[in-house]
């Protein structure tokens, strides 16, 4: 497998706060999956782990290095069962654009700090 592409994003959490209080439900459910939500909202404080999913989104559209049609709802940043690892979950056109650009694996990396979140995704493939 070869690397195909990077993509980092850092959000500063008190935005994502900011943008729940103020749009509510309309930029919390055009954002966030059900599976984000749910962890999230069993936090004491919910906004490091929407900023962290907002920003593994903003990542996975740079990791593809250049426009692609689909919506946050089809990216979905998920924890493994065993390990609690954080992993990318696609769906629709997301995943049909990563598989048509030849990705066959997707490398994530999340930390974050005081008031930010960063995320890193690495994509590889046989292209």
């Amino acid at each position: 497998m070869n690397p195909l592409g990077v993509g980092i994003d850092l959000v500063y959490i008190p935005r994502i706060k900011r943008l729940c209080e103020t749009y509510k439900e309309r930029f919390i459910k055009r954002v966030f999956t059900s599976e984000e939500l749910n962890y999230a909202l069993r936090k004491r404080n919910p906004f490091p782990a929407l900023a962290s999913a907002f920003a593994v989104k903003e990542a996975f559209f740079k990791s593809l290095r250049g426009y692609s049609p689909f919506n946050f709802q089809e990216i979905s940043l998920v924890r493994d069962p065993l390990t609690g690892a954080p992993e990318i979950h696609l769906t629709g056109q997301a995943e049909k654009v990563f598989k048509e650009r030849g990705g066959e694996k997707i490398l994530l990396s999340l930390s974050h700090d005081c008031e930010y979140t960063i995320a890193i995704v690495y994509i590889w493939g046989g292209k």
